[in-house]
């Protein structure tokens, strides 16, 4: 699709397309696969790519790696812009201390189908 777009635009001097989006969504591995080699350094933790990296797909159409971006309201709490991804979690003092939060917003059948974690009756009691 991309390879067609170049075709059709010749006339421009050059085509970018940008990946933007929430941090560790697969922006930059998406580059890596169009690419067929790793050109953008990706990683299981947000905030791996720092700025934009501009990778060649071909002689006129270039793509463009860009850091997760994630929208803060004034109104949300802490933890929400934790979970929103804004904080790496070994940065925070406390990250057990998320873990409430977490389990009031995320459906108990998910953590139990996908963790193996089964009948836990507060925060304290999921966390031993």
């Amino acid at each position: 699709l991309l390879r067609q777009f170049g075709q059709l635009h010749k006339d421009k001097k050059h085509i970018s397309v940008g990946f933007f989006g929430y941090p560790n969504v697969g922006k930059s591995s998406v580059i890596n696969t169009l690419r067929a080699k790793k050109v953008s350094k990706a990683s299981p933790l947000s905030g791996e790519t720092k700025v934009w990296q501009y990778v060649t797909l071909f002689r006129n159409v270039y793509l463009i790696d860009c850091p997760g971006t994630v929208y803060g309201n004034v109104k949300d709490s802490d933890q929400e812009t934790v979970l929103k991804g804004v904080a790496r979690i070994e940065n925070l003092d406390e990250p057990q201390g998320y873990i409430p939060f977490l389990l009031e917003k995320i459906k108990t059948h998910y953590v139990e189908r996908t963790y193996g974690i089964v009948g836990w009756t507060s925060a304290e009691d999921f966390l031993e």
